[in-house]
């Protein structure tokens, strides 16, 4: 996998498919705590398949983050939608350099909520896949937010929480007991799980400022009036592993599909068995992306 890091923005690369008529382009909004080249195997697929991926990472992860701020940090201010800006500009500067190819996007865990944040401003894309994902519990985010600024008071934006850590990942963590590792969460596939152990730009803890940042999207993310400007025909494939915890083993991930039709009627869901919560990295990998393709070539 190469990447022709071409735009004007150091931190977007461009993996072209060497394919003499592209089918279209594919962008990735990746989750929290890892970045783009994680998905090198999803993207060779892409590329193989006649698709150009272009992505870049968040603020504060992969070739992000600043050499004088720390991981896990958006901004000082208003982080949340300058995330979401991000995203936005790629996918606008990928149309300008390619007007003929249609765009998909494929937002994985925090992915998928800034995904969605940009498609309620109206994002132009063909198709949206969601992996990774859920609705959380609007108690629960309202929570979140409360023990986030207590932390912020205490100990500043940039420091971290072992809280949260604990009452996030760390519970993920529980329902695979006994851990080979504090990573087994993510995917069945044991090398993956090392490759993102050994990965130093993967599994950090984030700043308490992302955490609020993430709190106050999620809010604004499950609100029906956020989506007035939203394209309400685009298609939406949700897929998940059936034992993923981010997705309450299915239970999230259905409350997530629920909300969704209601506002865009051609969503549909896809549960994938004994999977976790890297489904495009899992030891069923491949299953799930011959689904994915699937949806974006009937679209």
């Amino acid at each position: 996998m190469t990447s022709n890091i071409t735009n004007q923005d150091p931190h977007v690369y461009e993996f072209l498919t060497n394919q003499i008529n592209p089918k279209g382009i594919i962008h990735i909004s990746h989750g929290m705590a890892e970045h783009i080249p994680r998905y090198k195997w999803l993207i060779s697929r892409f590329n193989d398949d006649g698709y150009h991926v272009i992505a870049k990472d968040h603020r504060g992860h992969g070739l992000s983050i600043n050499a004088k701020d720390v991981k896990g940090f958006f901004s000082d201010k208003d982080g949340w939608n300058k995330v979401v800006s991000d995203l936005e500009t790629v996918i606008a500067d990928s149309r300008n350099k390619f007007p003929n190819l249609d765009q998909f996007l494929i937002g994985h865990s925090m992915g998928s909520w800034i995904a969605l944040s940009a498609l309620a401003k109206g994002l132009n894309i063909k198709g949206l896949i969601l992996s990774g994902s859920s609705k959380v519990p609007t108690l629960v985010i309202k929570i979140q937010k409360i023990l986030v600024n207590i932390q912020i008071i205490l100990f500043g934006k940039k420091s971290i929480s072992n809280l949260l850590n604990f009452l996030t990942i760390k519970t993920y963590n529980k329902s695979f007991t006994p851990n080979r590792t504090e990573s087994d969460w993510i995917s069945a596939d044991e090398s993956n799980v090392d490759d993102y152990i050994n990965d130093p730009l993967c599994g950090f803890q984030v700043t308490n400022l992302l955490w609020l940042d993430l709190a106050k999207g999620l809010l604004s993310t499950f609100k029906n009036r956020t989506y007035i400007n939203a394209n309400k025909e685009i298609p939406i494939f949700i897929i998940s592993g059936d034992k993923d915890p981010v997705g309450e083993d299915g239970k999230g991930v259905r409350r997530l599909f629920d909300y969704l039709i209601k506002i865009f009627p051609n969503s549909s869901l896809l549960l994938i068995k004994n999977s976790r919560h890297e489904v495009f990295s899992e030891k069923n990998k491949e299953f799930s992306y011959k689904k994915t393709i699937t949806f974006m070539e009937s679209i």
